[in-house]
């Protein structure tokens, strides 16, 4: 109630006017109590129309009941409630009641209709035993806040509705929810309601934290029982608001935790101020209010992950249909139970032809039987990410497509449940592989060409030329040595050319291989004259022994036509300038004391169409780097340390 709610106590008795109002205005509720004697006093009041309640006596009520009853139908809404004083065999008390209606004598038909009308409205929403709402019994706090419990729909609505029914009616005078955060360690009040002033609720109680006695708190959550404190102020464990409490007369609290078999959702906390505590009926009351809570809680947690499920699923569900590739689930049999649209799309099925139907409709006894043999290869090992097979599939009018389709299990036990699937469209990639191949049938009949027609007229010419210079001047045979040395260069273009149209441009098999050996047997290899070779640094590394051999000879060959017979070529490793390490290095160097690139040579020397000398086209220079392509190595061009030039090669793996 706020500060403009006022309540009317009407009757002839002038002391127990004085009664009836004292415990209203000696409490902290924020009501204004008037008083009248008799109805006939509170026609006035009832004029003004601003009244929230009217409290009278069986007495008084006895002494006029026509203007009870006349109150009663103008102001149908008006809580009219009437106290009566009883003795019994156990003892003495007061009962309050409220005037619903006012009815003829029982036994008239129309009275009778709505007496019954009454008790069976009364039936349908109280229980036997609750009582009226705000009723102060154990049992009567049961059933209101289990009724307040009903539409509850989230933690806050829970709280909420639990806490003020508590306190309503001024029996308990303080009730608080806190919830339970594992992985802070502390207990946070969400939601508190109190019959008098407001509380410091900006509070929270750490768990788990304690060198000494566990808190009520803790103690609650560890032993998941409800935890009695009959004496807040001389208690010897930490009690949740003690200070409040006490200032505030709470003499016993009750702290009881809020959890399902699974899972701890936090505390009820509720508090009096009687001096003789809690009787065993509250106890028994609160315990089930606690479980209560705990059960609407855990319901709203279920409804909340089925709701988050479902929320996953339906992402999933659309991230399924925009994909384009076709996806489905197959039960333990092999028939669809779930496709997606593009699979209906590349099938030409609708879905209701495909659901219910066996693997078989579109896949041929070839693929079908493959997959069987997937299935129970998935079936004995460990994998959980499935296989990839093609497969042939069969469209509704009759066409096939080559296809490639990811299998893998349904989640399963003991028990074999089903596969899902994704099949992807690869007719692209197989007219791809076909015309790969036939440029590889182009390149091998190439190879052919160069190995035999080519090199066997070449091979005739310097037969012949030697047989010339044999019998030639000294004139003569100097022009002729040019000629030779155009044949000898024609030879080794023939035979990069030849390697590179017999290996291809990948590298399938590599094997460990010391540089510093190999380095060796491609100087040996080359005509290099009085050059010198320095290897200053060696290395295991992973490549084609073959194919790096000849990269070698070509750098060797390039840095003696380039500098010299003179020139000296150093051969070492790289490493990493960001890596403070050295033991690991990324690749290895050729460097040479020549002449060095020229400006805006670097960048396009290893260019089969670029070349600085008038004696060849630079393809040995695009046969190094095609090796070190094939390698999935990175080359570059730099200026050796004696000004030459310098041909890295990084990302090289050790073995």
């Amino acid at each position: 109630m706020t500060a403009t709610n006022r309540v009317l106590i009407v009757s002839d008795d002038a002391e127990l006017r004085r009664r009836i109002a004292a415990p209203l205005e000696g409490t902290d509720l924020t009501v204004e109590v008037l008083t009248a004697a008799g109805f006939t006093d509170a026609v006035d009041r009832l004029a003004d129309g601003d009244l929230e309640c009217i409290v009278s006596d069986a007495t008084t009520v006895a002494n006029a009941p026509a203007v009870l009853q006349a109150t009663r139908e103008r102001h149908p809404a008006l809580p009219l409630l009437v106290v009566a004083e009883y003795s019994a065999d156990d003892g003495s008390g007061t009962a309050v009641m409220e005037v619903v209606d006012f009815l003829d004598g029982v036994g008239t038909p129309g009275s009778d209709d709505a007496f019954a009308g009454w008790v069976a409205n009364s039936v349908v929403h109280t229980p036997t035993g609750a009582g009226p709402r705000g009723g102060t019994r154990p049992e009567a706090v049961v059933g209101d806040v289990r009724r307040s419990l009903v539409d509850a729909s989230s933690p806050m609505d829970v709280e909420r509705a639990v806490c003020e029914q508590l306190t309503l009616g001024g029996q308990y005078t303080f009730a608080w929810i806190g919830e339970y955060d594992r992985h802070e360690g502390q207990v946070v009040p969400w939601v508190s309601a109190s019959a008098t002033r407001d509380w410091p609720v900006n509070v929270t109680f750490p768990v788990g934290r304690s060198t000494g006695r566990p808190s009520v708190v803790e103690r609650a959550l560890r032993t998941r029982e409800l935890q009695v404190v009959d004496d807040i102020a001389s208690h010897d464990a930490a009690v949740p608001w003690r200070g409040a409490a006490t200032d505030r007369d709470c003499a016993a609290v009750v702290v009881a935790p809020l959890y399902s078999e699974r899972e701890l959702y936090g505390v009820l906390g509720v508090y009096s101020r009687d001096d003789a505590g809690f009787s065993e009926r509250e106890l028994r009351a609160l315990r089930e209010i606690a479980g209560s809570v705990s059960h609407v809680l855990e319901t709203i947690a279920i409804r909340g992950r089925i709701d988050q499920q479902e929320r996953v699923l339906d992402r999933y569900e659309r991230l399924v249909e925009t994909v384009g590739d076709g996806m489905y689930a197959l039960d333990s049999g092999g028939h669809f139970m779930t496709v997606n649209d593009a699979l209906l799309s590349t099938t030409g099925y609708s879905r209701e032809g495909l659901l219910g139907e066996h693997i078989s409709i579109v896949l041929d006894d070839e693929s079908v039987a493959r997959g069987r043999r997937t299935i129970k290869r998935l079936m004995r090992g460990t994998r959980t990410e499935g296989e990839t097979q093609e497969v042939t599939v069969r469209t509704k009018d009759g066409r096939t497509y080559p296809g490639e389709v990811q299998i893998a299990l349904l989640p399963h036990d003991e028990q074999f449940r089903g596969t899902v699937g994704v099949v992807r469209d690869i007719t692209e990639r197989k007219r791809r592989e076909q015309e790969l191949r036939r440029q590889n049938d182009r390149l091998d009949a190439f190879a052919s060409i160069v190995s035999h027609d080519l090199r066997n007229p070449l091979g005739v010419s310097q037969g012949y030329l030697e047989l010339a210079m044999d019998d030639a001047s000294d004139d003569v045979t100097a022009s002729l040595e040019h000629v030779a040395d155009g044949l000898d260069r024609m030879e080794d273009i023939v035979s990069d050319v030849l390697a590179l149209a017999r290996r291809g441009q990948t590298v399938t098999e590599t094997e460990a291989t010391d540089l510093e050996t190999l380095v060796g047997e491609a100087w040996s290899n080359v005509e290099t004259g009085s050059a010198t070779l320095s290897v200053t640094e060696t290395a295991v590394v992973d490549a084609d022994r073959s194919r790096l051999l000849r990269a070698f000879e070509n750098l060797f060959r390039n840095a003696v036509e380039h500098g010299g017979d003179d020139v000296t070529v150093d051969v070492g490793l790289v490493y990493d300038v960001a890596e403070a390490d050295t033991s690991c290095p990324v690749g290895f160097y050729v460097a040479d004391d020549g002449p060095g690139m020229p400006a805006g040579v670097g960048e396009n020397a290893f260019d089969s169409a670029f070349t600085t000398s008038n004696e060849g086209l630079g393809i040995g220079l695009w046969v190094v780097r095609e090796v070190a392509s094939a390698h999935d190595w990175t080359t570059r061009v730099a200026e050796s340390g004696s000004g030459g030039a310098r041909f890295e090669f990084v990302d090289v793996r050790s073995p």
